[in-house]
């Protein structure tokens, strides 16, 4: 029998570890992106165990890995949970192979520290921005930094999720409108990943990628995409602000998460529960 290990999470990042892009988060940004729905999984996962499970996703849109790396790692250390998934670096790709030393020397202290205080730590990697022409520029910045993540956890032994060698982001489904943010089936995707990683037996079941329709984009989705989210973007570096100013995080400490029925239950559970049920739908329908 698996010994259970996780009774307690905090995840730190930016607006992806937030949830942005995933569906229904402008109306409730909780139960929202990958982490928020691999807490699901850890939760469904203790109550296996007849374990409480805690949670808190202290993420914030905009943030540095400056930012992450201290205030939101200060925070996380002050809770001490089982484990603190890490994801940072996306805001800084485009900075200068100058400032890479400092970066380096921020995630060698955060993994420090987190081992020093007995937590677990999963990081993960920064995704490679190759899905739309615009961004192909900055693939070779996601690639060095991405290298650089883990050429530090390699120091430590620590676990990497590596999201950037994945093809399913070279599709336009896995992304939301924007174009910068994950859409549903890239968070699940994240989520059920980071359970494989971390040795977790349940999943969220997930429609196949050749079974997922690319949206259309065409001229028309074009101009929207300029006027709706490039213009706001460069409005804010202009002005030096961040999406995420004056935001708070989620949550500030851990709260009770469950697998309860309006939040996880619908797609969290074991992968061969989930083969199981889609056989009965199959065959109900077929008795039809």
């Amino acid at each position: 029998m698996t010994k259970f290990l996780y009774r307690s999470y905090v995840a730190i990042g930016d607006s992806l570890t937030e949830g942005l892009g995933d569906l229904g988060f402008k109306k409730n940004r909780e139960s929202k992106g990958w982490a928020d729905r691999l807490a699901g999984i850890l939760a469904a996962e203790a109550k296996s165990f007849g374990e409480p499970f805690a949670y808190a996703n202290l993420a914030v849109r905009g943030s540095s890995a400056l930012e992450i790396l201290t205030g939101q790692l200060e925070d996380a250390l002050r809770i001490k949970p089982d484990l603190v998934t890490i994801m940072a670096g996306a805001n800084d790709i485009m900075a200068s192979p100058k400032g890479h030393d400092a970066i380096r020397a921020l995630f060698r202290g955060a993994i420090t520290r987190l081992y020093e205080a007995g937590v677990q730590v999963l990081i993960v990697n920064t995704v490679n921005p190759g899905h739309f022409p615009v961004f192909k520029i900055m693939a070779r910045k996601s690639r060095e930094m991405s290298a650089l993540i883990e050429s530090v956890a390699s120091e430590f032994g620590a676990p990497v999720l590596d999201i950037f060698e994945l093809q399913e982001f070279s599709k336009m489904a896995f992304w939301c409108d924007d174009l910068v943010h994950f859409s549903d089936h890239g968070h699940q995707l994240i989520a059920n990943l980071a359970a494989e990683k971390l040795s977790i037996g349940q999943r969220i079941p997930v429609q196949q990628s050749q079974t997922i329709v690319e949206p259309k984009w065409g001229i028309r989705e074009n101009v929207i995409w300029f006027f709706v989210h490039v213009l706001p973007f460069w409005g804010r570096r202009i002005r030096g602000v961040s999406s995420g100013d004056g935001l708070d995080p989620k949550h500030f400490d851990l709260v009770l998460y469950e697998a309860s029925p309006d939040a996880f239950v619908p797609f969290v559970e074991d992968t061969s529960r989930a083969e199981a049920r889609k056989a009965t739908v199959k065959k109900k329908a077929l008795q039809r």
